[in-house]
Formats: C-alpha cells, structure tokens, sequence
C-alpha cells in the first residue's frame, strides 16, 4: 500500500508543478517562439533571472509536452474541447485526466488492497473527463444542427433584403442563441482580422463537425466560385437539412427499444453482482480472488462489450 501512495504523491507533485508552469511561463514561452519564427535574437527577451529558462524543464519537460502535442490523442482531445466549446488548454484537460485517474485508481486500491483494482480505477478516473466532455460536444452538436434551418432562413431573407452574406451572419449572430450564433460570430471575427470568408468558413466546418453544416459551407463556397442565386440556394439547403432533421426524429423513435434493449443488456450484470455484493459480499468475493473467477469476468466483460457494439452498431442508421 506505501508504494502505491508514494507513487501516487509523486505523480500528482509531477502534474501540479507542470500546471503551476504552464500558468506562470505558457505566454513567455509562445512570445519567444513568435519571436524565433521572426528571426529575432532570443536573448532580447528576459524569461528569468538570468535570462533563460532552466535545462531541465527545457531538456525534459518541453520535450515530453512536445512529443505528447503531436500524437493522435493530443490531436484528438484538442478537436473535442473546440466542438464543446470549452477554452481549455489539451494539456490542462490531460493532466486533470491523469490526476482524476490517481485519486480514483487509490481509492479502489484503498477500498480492495488489489493493484489491478488501482488500474481499474486509474482507467475509469481517466476516461471520466472525456466522456463528460463527448457529453457537452454532443449536446452543443444537437443545439447546432436544430438551429440550421432557422438559420438559414435568416441569412436567406437578409440576402433578399440587400443584405451583403456578411451583413446576413451578424444579423444571424444577433437575433439567434448560442451555439450558432457564437459560431458565425467567430466567423465574422476571423474576417474582420484578416482572414478570408473561404477560410473562415473552412475553420467553421472543422470546429462544428456537422454533416448539415458541411452541405451548407461546401455549397456556399462553390456559390462564391461559379455564382448564382444565393437565397434560392440557401431556401433549398434550408428545406433539405429540415427534412433530414425530421427523417433523423423518425428513425430514432423507431429504434428506441432496440437502444433501451443495449442499456439494459450493459446495465443489468453490473446491478444483479451490486446487489448480490450488498447482500452477501463473500459468495460473489471469490470471482474477484479466484484466478477462475477473475478468467471468468474477463470473459463475461468481453461478451458483453461484443453483445452491445453489435446492438449499437445495428440501431445506428446513417442519414
């Protein structure tokens, strides 16, 4: 049990001294890298007392946060936290993973006195944080797409109007709620400082991540290209994605047995051992000592993911 505690003290010092960094030195650090890309000398910039900052945080701490910046998973949660909408650093949200899954990963070794229980517990305390943060994506996702037509219907009348299309979005981004108004917000504010509508609406599309927004953006930019009736297209996109919208209800209610099906199939093992544990913890203990219980589980646990993979792969129809 001691070792465990001490790595976990020295895990969480390790994750707490690289935030405390991050806080006191991140702005410094992007100004000297701004500087460098500019071909400025490096030693006009005072980071510390004596100009620098320490070898062993640029030798081995810089170097871990760089590597860690180009894998799959850094990528990947950075995706996440732009589609929900959340300013969080990627590092910042990977140390409160890391920290989440050592205070988890030592209470169930606390509470089993088992190692593989601390993983159990490290894994769950870990993946927490993403899947609260594919929660509020999703959610903010469903607002979006709700919003599109109505939308549309805004920009399509404002044209009409003698609106220009950027005329059209503020109008949009005043009259409508967040999210989407947020949305073309940030993309008039991209243009105002610089950046070309094409561009713009390109970030706009990697940000949402939305099929109908995608329909709306890819026609919009081969409009600015070939030309045409801008309203009328807008009208035509706008019925389209309503009438997706409504396919998209129909469909989920048509398959929201087999969906409660999956949950209880998933939950039901889980609740009947729960019980069993309260009421008799030592009938059921041995699965969690015995080598043929633990082998047991395992299987049992393999199966059941199969069992509802293959559930949600069937109720999951693509529109």
């Amino acid at each position: 049990m001691l070792p465990t505690v001490l790595i976990f003290t020295f895990v969480t010092t390790i994750c707490v001294l690289v935030m405390l960094y991050l806080l006191l030195f991140e702005n410094k650090r992007s100004i000297k890298e701004r500087l460098s890309k500019a071909g400025k000398s490096m030693e006009q910039v005072n980071f510390s007392e004596k100009g620098k900052q320490s070898s062993f945080l640029d030798g081995l701490l810089w170097k871990s946060i760089q590597y860690l910046e180009r894998s799959n998973y850094f990528v990947n949660i950075k995706s996440k936290l732009l589609q929900a909408y959340i300013k969080m650093k990627p590092i910042e949200f990977i140390e409160i993973s890391i920290i989440g899954g050592l205070v988890v990963g030592t209470v169930f070794f606390q509470l089993y006195s088992k190692f593989w229980f601390f993983i159990l517990g490290f894994l769950l305390g870990f993946k927490v944080p993403e899947i609260f943060i594919e929660s509020i994506r999703k959610k903010r996702a469903k607002q979006l797409n709700s919003q599109l037509p109505q939308a549309l219907s805004l920009l399509s009348n404002g044209l009409r109007a003698g609106f220009s299309f950027p005329q059209a979005m503020a109008v949009v981004s005043r009259e409508m709620e967040a999210p989407i108004a947020d949305e073309f917000s940030k993309v008039l504010r991209d243009n105002s400082y610089g950046k070309n509508m094409n561009e713009a609406l390109e970030d706009l599309a990697k940000r949402t991540d939305d099929e109908d927004l995608d329909i709306f953006i890819t026609t919009l930019l081969i409009q600015m290209q070939v030309g045409g009736d801008l309203s009328e297209i807008l009208d035509t996109i706008s019925g389209t994605i309503r009438e997706r919208v409504k396919l998209k209800g129909d469909v989920h209610t048509l398959t929201s047995q087999s969906r409660m099906s999956a949950v209880i199939i998933g939950i039901m093992p889980i609740a009947i051992a729960g019980v069993i544990f309260m009421l008799n913890p030592e009938y059921i203990g041995t699965l969690f000592s015995d080598p043929l219980g633990l082998m047991m589980l395992g299987t049992a646990a393999v199966m059941m993911m199969i069992g509802i993979i293959a559930l949600v792969k069937i109720v999951q129809v693509k529109i």
